[in-house]
């Protein structure tokens, strides 16, 4: 009589495994919605606080690497900045950058019909005390006054005018960086209703063609996720500096760096991508005036502004957290993985050691959080989304805790017979993972 052929099954790892796997996906879920919702109210920050360290950890890893291409048909972004040598040269023993040159470059930027210009300077009060119009400051409200592109401005009035009356093409945007509690920057201003966007928002919004005129649509074009937070997570590179005569790649690949002087001395080529390109005007020497700190260090503020931007260029949109389809499929699928290799080691190899259940204790944690942490660099790398590799393993201790209770529990209420003890030893065994193929 010919055999049936053998039913395949799981190893009792991947069972184990398996299991485990959902009831970490279950806690997540569960705990998601709380802090979603705000449920735990001001205790919500004993959470919230080691979620930012541990994105931070993310951030400085994908620092230094080169970014993805931005998305289809995004303008150049050109950064021109006022660092050691073009200050000397063009505004030297002097606190305010001298309006006159401030309105050469604007003039020269303008040249290339750029889809948008961002001057990071405080421009609100004429060089010269009792409000007193300088020869500079006249040629500077000169330029301004006839652009024909959106040029935006960090307040509402310049040189003592407001800006619609001297220009409906120039717009007042948000550039104070947002600080988190502990005193670093890592987000993008959340637009409020009646307040100016952030510059590297309105920026993005300007490179989509979108008119900062009909300011619902700007924010709207791009996800911000929960309404409750005041802002999004930035993707941080490092922005790097080459002399003028020397050449190097950005990390950011829709990305160029110049300094002023050689801005002037023709140093931008004018070509097919070039022309229409966003166009970002700050200083950066003499370096303390305007540092703030972040998760990869102490970064100027006008790199800030670069980086914000180039990361809604790149990812289109940005996340701290990610949504309801990654949670039930990306993460445990990693975490399964994760367990499957720990179940392995820790259940085969080290069966037989006396220490195995120290070891294993170890290694479930380690072992879980490696694989979680490399899949968040690489989903942060290449879709702009940040995930907290350190909360399902939080979610795995909570869940095994409450198996622990709830299994102490039934084994006790089965003294009393021997069906009930059966029940309890299937449980045990099931939080085990020993299941029936031992």
């Amino acid at each position: 009589m010919d055999k049936l052929p053998r039913q395949r099954t799981f190893s009792p790892h991947a069972r184990k495994a398996l299991w485990r796997t959902g009831l970490v996906v279950l806690v997540m879920v569960a705990s998601s919605y709380i802090l979603s919702n705000n449920l735990l109210g001001p205790f919500g920050a004993f959470i919230k606080g080691p979620q930012g360290v541990s994105l931070d950890r993310l951030t400085k890893v994908v620092h230094r690497w080169g970014s993805p291409v931005p998305v289809r048909d995004f303008p150049l972004v050109v950064l021109v900045e006022l660092e050691q040598s073009s200050i000397q040269e063009l505004s030297p023993n002097s606190n305010v950058f001298h309006r006159g040159q401030l309105a050469r470059i604007t003039q020269k930027i303008l040249s290339y019909q750029p889809k948008g210009l961002f001057l990071d300077f405080d421009l609100r009060y004429p060089s010269n005390e009792g409000g007193i119009l300088s020869e500079g400051d006249g040629r500077l409200l000169e330029v301004l006054g006839h652009a024909q592109v959106p040029i935006l401005l960090p307040d509402k009035q310049i040189l003592g005018q407001p800006l619609s009356s001297l220009n409906p093409k120039l717009f007042a945007v948000q550039a104070q960086v947002l600080y988190d509690g502990d005193g670093l920057t890592r987000k993008i201003p959340r637009p409020l209703p009646g307040q100016p966007v952030a510059a590297s928002l309105g920026l993005y919004c300007l490179g989509l063609g979108i008119d900062l005129q009909d300011g619902l649509r700007c924010p709207q074009s791009v996800a911000l996720g929960n309404p409750q937070s005041d802002g999004k997570r930035i993707v941080y590179r490092e922005i790097r500096r080459y002399g003028a005569h020397t050449e190097g790649r950005q990390l950011w690949p829709n990305l160029v760096v110049m300094g002023g002087l050689q801005f002037l001395n023709d140093g931008l080529v004018k070509s097919e991508k070039t022309q229409g390109a966003l166009f970002l005007v700050g200083r950066t020497y003499p370096r303390a005036d305007d540092v703030h700190f972040t998760a990869i260090g102490a970064v100027q503020g006008i790199d800030i502004h670069v980086n914000a931007l180039l990361t809604l260029a790149t990812y289109r949109s940005f996340s701290e957290t990610l949504g309801w389809g990654p949670v039930l499929l990306l993460v445990p699928l990693v975490v399964f993985l994760a367990l499957w290799l720990t179940y392995s080691i820790t259940d085969g190899w080290l069966r037989a050691s006396h220490f195995q259940g120290f070891v294993q204790a170890l290694i479930e944690t380690a072992v879980a959080a490696w694989f979680l942490f490399f899949a968040g660099v690489l989903i942060l790398q290449y879709t702009g989304h940040f995930l907290d590799y350190l909360y399902p393993i939080v979610a795995f201790q909570m869940g095994a805790l409450l198996l622990k209770l709830f299994a102490g529990g039934k084994k006790n209420e089965s003294k009393t017979g021997d069906s009930g003890q059966e029940v309890a030893d299937k449980l045990k065994e099931i939080v085990e993972g020993t299941g029936g193929d031992r």
